[in-house]
């Protein structure tokens, strides 16, 4: 057998085998966005978020697979001289597990689960909305304004106002279908610390510039661009 005809068997192979263990692959964008109140004023931030499921196992329910893909950046509100606050992609498990102020954050690879849809159906999905409650809130990002990124810190809504302002309360989080909405891979904000993340953090995984000088990972959490 020639070399093109062992490589199309190792893929009908492979491809039979996944079947038989109940394999799925299917794509689901949507948009998360949050409000917050900041002295009585309601600021808001959104953007589109695209993940794509493979194997997924029988009796699959959306956002439980064995592997995902994330595409597209998270939602930003720009809070003027306090900073700017994230609604981020993913989460620093070691930031949240030293405080443990909230229920653990979900990535953005689980939030669409919160439509109790199985695959095919959560990818046909062509509009619905879902109010998340703190069992399925994303971690929230703080970026202190005209401080370096190392300075930026992984937030529980109920540390708003201890860290960032008396004022500054959580007003809502949705998610949304949104199969038809232009995707981003990169934020579009200007920022220099957004500057500073991109050419210090290239590579996935936390970053270890010195010995003793550690700085979480933040570019899986805010875009996806060159991840």
């Amino acid at each position: 057998m020639g070399r093109r005809g062992m490589l199309g068997l190792l893929a009908s192979g492979a491809a039979t085998l996944l079947s038989g263990c109940g394999g799925s692959d299917g794509t689901f964008r949507y948009r998360l966005a949050f409000s917050v109140n900041v002295n009585g004023e309601v600021k808001s931030g959104s953007s589109i978020i695209s993940v794509r499921y493979r194997g997924g196992q029988p009796g699959w329910e959306s956002g439980v697979a064995t592997y995902t893909t994330v595409t597209g950046v998270a939602p930003a509100i720009d809070l003027g001289q306090r900073g700017m606050l994230v609604a981020a992609m993913a989460y620093n498990v070691d930031a949240w597990a030293s405080r443990k102020a909230c229920k653990k954050p979900m990535p953005a690879d689980w939030l669409p689960g919160k439509f109790g849809l199985k695959l095919a159906a959560l990818v046909a999905l062509r509009e619905g909305k879902r109010d998340l409650t703190d069992d399925s809130y994303p971690a929230f990002l703080w970026f202190p304004s005209g401080q370096p990124y190392e300075r930026a810190q992984q937030l529980c809504p109920e540390q708003f106002a201890r860290v960032i302002g008396a004022d500054i309360e959580l007003r809502s989080v949705t998610i949304e279908a949104a199969p038809d909405a232009p995707l981003l891979t990169r934020l579009e904000i200007k920022a220099p610390w957004l500057d500073e993340i991109r050419i210090d953090q290239k590579t996935k995984g936390a970053v270890d510039f010195k010995p003793g000088i550690f700085k979480p990972h933040r570019t899986s959490q805010i875009e996806t661009d060159g991840v």
